[in-house]
């Protein structure tokens, strides 16, 4: 055996003995699948879905215990952005067991003296900045609304405070009257005001039934009854009532609710007045109504050139002071 043969013998048996040394100490090795150093291993964990929130349930109020008197329906608002060019109320129809449901109540068998009415178009939009205190500090803006149809009427005011008093007084003060027109005039079936949020303590509705003589007045969810007097109105519908009754000369004696109960409100004619305003230099018919059984005073200023609209309403009231509505704007339909 030569030389080169013994150094590959002696080789391959070393390498041997380090097989079987491996073998047995149980060491493990492999090769890698990527023999790149710079190979980027990423590494990634599923991780279980959060569980979905169980759905909110909303559990119906529980009924309220009902009254003898049912409440009227609610009114929809019609919105002074709603009324103009045309907005058109429900007709209004009697029923056979309303008969003559419109005619004012009286005592006397005998029928008063059927007035002249004065006609107004079957849209008006009245806009007013309302002021306190003689010195006219702006404290909030007052829309009338004005529908009519078919012998029928809807009424809608909207109040809101400007500045600071939007603050102190949030929300808007809604009045909606609706109902009939007579040969006397306005005869309201039904009347709500909201102050503020639509809540029960905020909110009023009267209701006048003509065929049992009632006024039914519903507020904090309990309803009462009180009679129904002549010439009745409710503090909305009675400015317009004194509007379609112009002009007049003698005193007028009216029965009016606020939401409360039906007081008498007597209307006097003061006289014709020149007053500037917004819409210029106006020819009015003064009206006043005293304050009388703890209800405020009340002035109005109607137009006479243009259907007597009131042009200024003021209101001196026992807690307020003196605040008044001035016209800024006026738009008519047909």
């Amino acid at each position: 055996m030569n030389h080169a043969s013994k150094r590959a013998l002696i080789i391959a048996f070393i390498v041997s003995l380090l097989i079987h040394a491996l073998l047995l100490t149980g060491v493990k090795f492999s090769l890698p699948l990527n023999m790149d150093d710079d190979t980027t291993i990423i590494e990634a964990r599923l991780q279980p879905m959060p569980k979905p929130a169980p759905p909110l349930v909303l559990k119906p109020a529980a009924p309220k215990k009902s009254h003898h008197v049912t409440k009227p329906p609610a009114p929809t608002i019609i919105t002074a952005h709603d009324v103009v060019p045309a907005i058109e109320p429900a007709a209004v129809e009697p029923t056979a067991a309303e008969p003559n449901t419109a005619a004012p109540v009286t005592d006397d068998m005998s029928a008063p003296d059927t007035p002249t009415l004065n006609s107004l178009p079957s849209t008006l939009e009245l806009q007013y900045k309302v002021v306190k205190g003689e010195d006219g500090f702006g404290i909030g803006r007052a829309t009338y609304i004005w529908v009519s149809k078919n012998g029928g009427y809807t009424l809608t005011s909207i109040t809101h405070g400007t500045g600071i008093f939007s603050l102190l007084q949030p929300g808007n003060l809604v009045q909606i009257s609706q109902g009939k027109i007579t040969p006397f005039g306005l005869a309201p079936d039904d009347f709500w005001i909201q102050r503020g949020r639509a809540t029960p303590d905020k909110s009023t509705a009267a209701h006048f039934d003509y065929a049992r003589k009632t006024v039914t007045i519903t507020k904090d969810n309990n309803a009462y009854s009180v009679p129904l007097e002549d010439n009745a109105q409710d503090i909305l519908s009675v400015i317009f009532q004194l509007v379609v009754r112009s002009p007049f000369s003698e005193d007028m004696l009216l029965h009016v609710t606020s939401g409360k109960s039906l007081k008498p409100y007597h209307a006097i004619v003061v006289g014709e007045e020149h007053i500037n305003s917004a819409l210029g230099e106006i020819n009015t018919l003064h009206i006043q109504r005293p304050a009388e059984e703890g209800e405020d005073a009340i002035d109005m200023w109607l137009a006479t050139d243009y259907n007597f609209a009131p042009v200024k309403i003021r209101i001196d009231h026992s807690k307020y002071g003196i605040v008044e509505q001035l016209i800024t704007g006026m738009k008519t339909g047909e």
